[in-house]
């Protein structure tokens, strides 16, 4: 399924690149969630088989900066999770 979750830059001040690597196709569903766990960024992406790479931009998580960003597939199992800072200085 899914072999690799890149964001760039981290942390990121209000847009970040996203890649995802997966061995193949598949229907993803792809969100954001913050400190508080509402959900800030929610999009659904068909994935290749190799990398794929998007944009995500107008980002803003919380005062602490932190965020969770997930895969989900389309029955609502999460395939990958990691963690993301967005930093604070303007």
């Amino acid at each position: 399924m899914i072999t690799e979750v890149l964001v760039n830059p981290s942390p990121f001040k209000s847009s970040f690149t996203l890649e995802i690597s997966c061995n193949q196709n598949l229907h993803a569903i792809v969100r954001l969630i913050n400190a508080e766990d509402r959900i800030i960024k929610l999009f659904s992406w068909y994935l290749l088989k190799g990398a794929n790479i998007t944009n995500i931009d107008e980002i803003s998580c919380t005062t602490s900066g932190q965020c969770r960003l997930d895969v989900i597939n389309q029955h609502g199992e999460l395939l990958h999770s990691i963690d993301v800072a967005q930093s604070l200085q303007v």
